[in-house]
Parts: C-alpha cells; structure tokens; sequence
C-alpha cells in the first residue's frame, strides 16, 4: 500500500518533478527516488469544485484503490495526483483509465 507525502521538504521536490502526465481531468507530477527501497508515496489535490465533502472522500478512496493495485507497476517515489472539476463525474472504469494513461505519460510506470 503506497504511502502518504507528509512533509514540507517532500511537497517541495515537486516543483521540478521528473515526470508530468495528464489524462482527462486528472494530472500527475512524479518525483523519482533513487533507490529502489524507497516506498511509493502518494498526495491527492483534490479542490472543492469537484464536489462535496462526501464525493470528494469518495473520489480519494478510489485513487487510493487504484493506485493500492497497481503499487507494484509503480517506480518508487512521490507522487502528486490533480483532480479538475469533472474528475467526480467519471466512472471507477473511466477513473482507472485516466490514471492509467496519465501514469504511462509521467513515465512512472515501470
């Protein structure tokens, strides 16, 4: 199961991140760890225009799903997830295929 970005130092190495990717509604900035023990760590921006506190919680329990099963795949790192306003609108199909696309086009795939 990934990790949490926590700290103030983490959130800052992504203001150069090694890998960008955006699919539909949903962006991701990738931050690359050297070494290959370093746990997978994820961060999720998600503003209150996608919806209520409810849908909003909803949303970040299915990233954090999706991003539980494909933990393997991942190269170690940070990673910060963006969701835009019509992210609360997508099916958990359509959710899993933009984080997908989104993932390969950050090269954070291994």
């Amino acid at each position: 199961m990934p990790g949490r970005v926590r700290t103030r130092r983490q959130f800052a190495l992504f203001i150069a991140p090694t890998g960008r990717g955006q699919s539909g509604p949903l962006r991701i900035s990738f931050v690359a760890r050297a070494s290959e023990d370093s746990p997978v760590k994820v961060a999720y921006a998600i503003s209150r225009k996608v919806g209520t506190a409810v849908s909003r919680n909803q949303l970040r329990r299915r990233l954090r799903a999706l991003m539980d099963q494909l933990n393997p795949q991942l190269h170690p790192g940070l990673y910060l997830i963006r969701c835009g306003v019509d992210t609360g609108r997508l099916s958990y199909e359509q959710l899993q295929q933009h984080l997908y696309q989104t993932l390969e086009r950050a090269d954070a795939l291994a």
